[in-house]
């Protein structure tokens, strides 16, 4: 039940006091990340079926929630491996935000490829809610 007070002082109210009893306040049933794409899979002929890697350390107080991974020579710290990712943010360097609702407790195996010579990663895989490019 919600309980306002309002008083009229010289020709504006003023609101003494908003109360809500027993409310908690909102949370998502969702995770939020910052991440950056570092590359992809190559493993199937249609490549929008292909995982995307992303190393969450946009932001330095940042879960550790993935693996290290070094590729092309550079180290990364916390890295995933998601399907889905938006067409739009399949660019190498993009900074992203992804609000996500878990991770594979095991690293995952792509299993399924379908070019010649795949190129995969045993890592993590995280489950995407929504994605965003961070600016």
């Amino acid at each position: 039940m919600m309980k306002l007070s309002i008083f009229l002082i010289s020709g504006f109210f003023y609101f003494a006091g908003v109360s809500c009893k027993n409310k908690e306040p909102f949370k998502p049933p969702y995770d939020n990340i910052g991440g950056y794409v570092i590359g992809s899979e190559t493993c199937n002929s249609d490549t929008s079926q292909n995982y995307w890697l992303l190393d969450f350390t946009v932001y330095a107080d940042s879960p550790h929630i993935g693996d290290t991974l070094v590729l092309n020579g550079t180290t990364y710290t916390n890295v995933l491996k998601v399907r889905g990712l938006d067409a739009r943010l399949k660019q190498v360097g993009m900074r992203v935000s992804i609000d996500y609702n878990g991770v594979s407790p095991d690293k995952v195996v792509t299993k399924g490829c379908t070019v010649s010579f795949p190129i995969t990663y045993n890592l993590k895989e995280m489950a995407i809610i929504n994605q965003f490019e961070i600016r």
